[in-house]
């Protein structure tokens, strides 16, 4: 209750709002002191608990999500992600008559976009806070029957400086393709990444429509090349090779979605099936896995999984992340 009321409070005062000082500062709102003497209008009781109490099925919403729009999946990756502190700027968002499913759908893509860029890149968090207000800010500007997405959009990309800026692709890539990402970034941030991109390419498969049955949530982090693979993957030849395959061991190429189910059948499995003995990953993988993240990998990489292999895929997913979380629009250069 007292996180809600901080987030309604924030949201109506465009101000933080410590815990500690949250019962002053909601009198100070609702009954200020009186300005050059004059008493300021009382305050309507009636319209204010209803506010509170429809910001307060909205940030339920928030909370368990129950929709099938873009919206709602945004909602339902931000609790993966563990950021709450944009909580205000959705609860004002949802609370706007010129805010229809539509405007919501496209705030939510470019709010997506602009945490996972920074989650990828590794850019600090600390200034969330003044990014949130100043959305808010931009939001209020707004008539309050016009969309809101495109204000939301060039507050974010309006942000230069390296604390609060939204990551160009440049930056993406280079992050997305190199960095640690099993062990690097949170485990749950990862697999929300994952099933995104399956969620992606199986939207693109079925011509856009939504995705209401599948369930990803017995879904787990699965490395293609092991990391236990010395017995079943023996190294290239050269002085960097054990080198080279640990620096591509916990990227983003090398990692899939499997079943829990699935999971210990695959193991530490070579590749391609054993001459006498057992099946190979790929096998498993065609034979068990319904994943579109699989398929596509048994298909495009039938006979070897290696370095170079790793480092294709994670081109090739980079290419699905940059369609799902695009890019801040390009400044428009003075005239």
């Amino acid at each position: 209750m007292d996180t809600f009321l901080q987030n309604w409070l924030t949201r109506r005062t465009r101000e933080l709002i410590a815990a500690k000082h949250l019962y002053d500062r909601f009198l100070q709102h609702v009954d200020p002191p009186k300005v050059d003497g004059a008493a300021p209008a009382a305050c309507d009781v009636p319209a204010l608990m209803a506010d509170i109490y429809h910001d307060g099925l909205r940030y339920r919403e928030i909370d368990q999500p129950t929709g099938t729009t873009r919206f709602h999946t945004f909602l339902r990756r931000l609790a993966k992600i563990g950021v709450v502190v944009f909580h205000p700027v959705l609860l004002a968002l949802m609370g706007r008559p010129g805010s229809d499913a539509a405007d919501c759908d496209a705030a939510a893509i470019a709010l997506e976009s602009y945490l996972v860029r920074r989650i990828v890149c590794w850019d600090e968090t600390r200034a969330y806070n003044d990014v949130m207000l100043s959305l808010l800010t931009a939001i209020a500007a707004v008539d309050s029957g016009a969309p809101a997405a495109p204000a939301i959009v060039k507050a974010l990309a309006e942000q230069s400086a390296p604390a609060y800026r939204w990551p160009d692709d440049d930056r993406f890539r280079k992050a997305w393709v190199s960095y640690r990402f099993y062990g690097g970034y949170r485990r749950a941030r990862v697999l929300m990444m994952l099933q995104a991109l399956e969620d992606y390419y199986q939207r693109e498969g079925d011509k856009g429509e939504p995705i209401v049955a599948f369930d990803f949530s017995g879904l787990e982090i699965e490395h293609i090349l092991p990391q236990a693979w010395e017995n079943h993957w023996p190294l290239p030849t050269g002085e960097t090779a054990r080198a080279d395959r640990e620096s591509r061991l916990h990227g983003i190429g090398n990692l899939t979605l499997v079943t829990g189910k699935l999971n210990p059948t695959l193991s530490n499995a070579a590749w391609l099936d054993a001459s006498v003995g057992p099946k190979g990953k790929r096998t498993a993988l065609d034979a068990h896995s319904k994943l579109q993240l699989n398929a596509r990998l048994v298909k495009r990489w039938p006979e070897a999984w290696n370095e170079a292999a790793i480092d294709e895929r994670a081109g090739v997913l980079f290419e699905a992340a940059r369609r799902m979380w695009p890019a801040p629009p390009t400044p428009i250069a003075a005239t």
